[in-house]
């Protein structure tokens, strides 16, 4: 008998717990929405507001408001001052449907679906259902799982046809986008692609080809975001008249950007990196444009401390945008010393593009000594200065002869128009071309004696190295231009 009423009684509980599972569900997605809020409330100039939140038992319904505002606190505007008016503003609707049954389905594992779609608003009225008639200008369908995952696929529809002004016309191939993620892990993963946008009349026109575009990200112990990604776009063209009527146009092909931040140990190794297969501005053509660097050794106590000290002074009030520059100098200059105990680099190892007259292409890299100490506090910026003779640095540049004989030509000629101008004195232009070409060889041809550059097949070449205290320019000693240096190192 007690065997049975412990059964029923089992089978009760389950039944009940079966029962109010799909309304904690929803208190447990409203909670979600309000710890959102919160944690966006340190965020400077964005504002999101949990406008209502009607919890029902299979499902319910919430509407919010993304607000981004200019920094009050990098204005001139005094604390009593009315607020700045608001960069954009729209709300959102979202209806979601509480687990287990979704959509008449058993999902075991799913917690919620949430549809999320824009809402027509007071901001722009007329706008949207301009441009989207009916149908919805933004839709992303949300997965949230038991176990923290969170899946998510949205779109922007496309738009063919005139612009709400009549001014132009308007071609959008619509945004289509995913993400991937844990929110107990703090981790995402993310896709786009958007295949044109084209706006254009008779005189101007803008044009978007081929933008796409990969992230990952994840948070670490320190509250850093760190991970990679990558954008890139098959093409870019915008033309114009520029305020002398002059037509103007510049266009980018096979552009590409990417990034990356990682964390090992106790520092951060950051990269960026930017290129492009064509450039031309207002017929200059530019090739195989590359630019690649990477920070290295960033300590991740010290990236941490500036993080939490920018939301915190982003959220103060300052009347005077100088006074916030000297709060900010003051902050790095406090951490300073311990950024550079972790002999933090800078290194660009790739910048180059390829011009009519050649290639031109250089490489830097800076890095810190660590084996003497660092002073207990660097004043900034003249704190600078003492530290240089504690530096590493690499230098390599090459450049098409043709330029550099072309800027000392013309660096030249100005001189000698000045001399000139001083002494009242003419010269005919004859006079004044041979007279440039000569004073450009001869000093071109002492910068060679003097070993700052090497002519070198139709190139000039510079390589600099910096250690020790002591420089190196393509690889013979030049310590004779070291004396504006401060004295080497002190303990």
């Amino acid at each position: 008998m007690k065997k049975g009423v412990l059964l029923i009684s089992l089978a009760g509980l389950a039944l009940a717990a079966a029962a109010l599972t799909p309304y904690w569900i929803g208190t447990e997605i409203e909670n979600r929405f309000r710890e959102f809020q919160q944690q966006l409330a340190v965020q400077s100039g964005i504002s999101f507001t949990l406008d209502r939140y009607q919890r029902g038992y299979l499902s319910s319904t919430a509407q919010t408001t993304f607000t981004v505002s200019p920094n009050r606190s990098v204005t001139a505007l005094p604390p009593s001052s009315q607020p700045p008016a608001a960069l954009f503003k729209f709300t959102l609707h979202h209806q979601i449907s509480h687990g287990p049954w979704i959509d008449d389905t058993f999902l075991h594992g799913t917690m919620s679906k949430v549809v999320t779609t824009l809402a027509l608003g007071d901001e722009q009225p007329a706008l949207l259902p301009f441009y989207f008639g009916d149908q919805s200008a933004l839709a992303i369908t949300t997965w949230l799982e038991w176990a923290g995952g969170i899946k998510s696929e949205g779109r922007i529809p496309l738009y063919r046809g005139r612009d709400h002004t009549d001014q132009y016309n308007l071609r959008w191939g619509g945004l289509h986008f995913e993400l991937d993620g844990n929110w107990i892990a703090r981790r995402a993963e993310g896709r786009f692609n958007s295949p044109r946008f084209e706006l254009a009349n008779a005189a101007h026109g803008v044009t978007v080809g081929g933008l796409s575009g990969h992230f990952s990200s994840f948070v670490s112990s320190q509250g850093l975001v760190l991970g990679a990604g990558d954008l890139s776009l098959d093409s870019f063209k915008a033309r114009g008249k520029g305020a002398d009527s002059v037509s103007q146009q510049v266009v980018i092909r096979g552009m590409n950007i990417a990034y990356d931040a990682q964390q090992r140990d106790e520092v951060v190794d950051v990269m960026q990196q930017f290129g492009f297969r064509l450039l031309q501005i207002n017929g200059k053509q530019f090739n195989n444009g590359a630019l690649r660097y990477e920070l290295s050794n960033l300590d991740a106590a010290v990236l941490q401390s500036l993080q939490k000290r920018y939301e915190q002074m982003t959220q103060a009030e300052f009347s005077d945008p100088e006074q916030l520059r000297q709060v900010w100098l003051q902050e790095i200059q406090a951490l300073l010393p311990a950024m550079l105990a972790q002999a933090p680099e800078i290194h660009i190892s790739k910048a180059e593009v390829t011009t009519v007259d050649g290639l031109i292409s250089a490489r830097l890299k800076l890095a810190m000594d660590n084996s003497f100490p660092l002073p207990a506090v660097i004043e900034l910026p003249e704190g600078l200065r003492r530290l240089l003779p504690l530096m590493q640095v690499e230098l390599d540049l090459k450049l098409p002869a043709t330029i550099i004989e072309q800027q000392a030509r013309k660096a030249v000629r100005e001189n000698i128009i000045e001399q000139l101008q001083d002494t009242e004195q003419t010269m005919t232009p004859e006079v004044l071309a041979q007279q440039t070409r000569r004073a450009a060889e001869q000093m071109l041809a002492q910068f060679e004696i003097q070993n700052i550059i090497r002519r070198e097949d139709g190139y000039f070449r510079t390589e600099l190295r910096y250690r020790d205290g002591r420089l190196r320019l393509n690889g013979a000693p030049a310590d004779n231009f070291l004396k504006m240096l401060p004295p080497l190192k002190e303990s």
